[in-house]
C-alpha cells in the first residue's frame, strides 16, 4: 500500500500573514473537535504531526474503511514558514494557464513557479500576452480535469486519509479559518 495525502492550502497574494499563528490556530480547530491527538508524534512523512482520533471520519462524506491503510503514518501536518509549492507528486502534470488569454505554457511553467519560490517574482508574466498576475490566478488544473497545484508559505496536510470526499461543512470551515477561498490537492506518493 502507497501513502497519500490531501494538502489544504489558502489562495493569496504575497506570504500569508502571521502564517504561524494561524497554523496554531487550525490545530486548536481539530484538537478541539478531538479529530486529532494533543501531543505530536511520528504520523506523517512531513515530521512531526498530529495522529488522527476515529472521529476524523467525520471530515468524510463516506466513513473510511479501517483496512484501506492500517499504518503509523496517519495524522495531520502543518506547514507555516517559507514558501512551498503543493503539488499532486506520482504522475503530477502541470498546466499553467494564463488567466488573460488562456495560454498554457505547461512544464515551462516552471520557471515561474521557480521564481515565485525563491520570492523574485510573485507576478509572472504570460510568454504569448505579456499581461502579469499573481501565480495563485494561473489555473493549474486543466480546467477541473486535474489535480490543481497550490503556491502559499502556509498550508495543512492530511496523511493517508484514506482519499475520500470531504463534507462541503469541513471545506467551508477551512475557508473561513484561512480568510480566503482553498485549494485542495490530492497526492499518491
Amino acid at each position: 500500500m502507497s501513502d497519500s495525502c490531501t494538502h489544504i492550502v489558502p489562495v493569496h497574494t504575497g506570504d500569508y500573514p502571521d502564517a504561524e499563528a494561524k497554523a496554531r490556530e487550525i490545530l486548536a480547530w481539530f484538537q478541539t473537535r478531538g479529530l486529532v491527538a494533543a501531543a505530536p508524534s511520528d504520523c506523517t512523512l512531513d515530521g512531526p504531526g498530529y495522529a488522527f482520533t476515529p472521529k476524523i471520519q467525520t471530515l468524510f462524506i463516506e466513513p473510511m474503511d479501517p483496512r484501506v491503510h492500517d499504518g503509523v503514518t496517519r495524522g495531520l501536518a502543518l506547514h507555516a514558514g517559507p514558501r512551498k509549492v503543493f503539488h499532486p507528486m506520482e504522475g503530477a502534470e502541470l498546466s499553467f494557464v494564463c488567466p488573460g488569454c488562456g495560454h498554457d505554457q505547461g512544464w515551462d511553467g516552471v520557471d515561474a513557479i521557480g521564481a515565485w519560490f525563491a520570492g523574485e517574482e510573485d507576478e509572472p508574466a504570460c510568454p504569448a500576452c505579456g499581461e502579469r498576475f499573481h501565480i495563485n490566478r494561473y489555473g493549474t488544473d486543466r480546467g477541473g480535469t486535474d489535480t490543481p497545484w497550490a503556491f502559499s508559505n502556509l498550508g495543512l496536510t492530511l496523511w493517508n486519509d484514506h482519499g475520500g470526499a470531504f463534507q462541503p461543512a469541513f471545506l467551508d470551515s477551512m475557508r473561513a479559518l484561512y480568510g480566503t477561498d482553498i485549494r485542495v490537492v490530492e497526492v499518491h506518493i
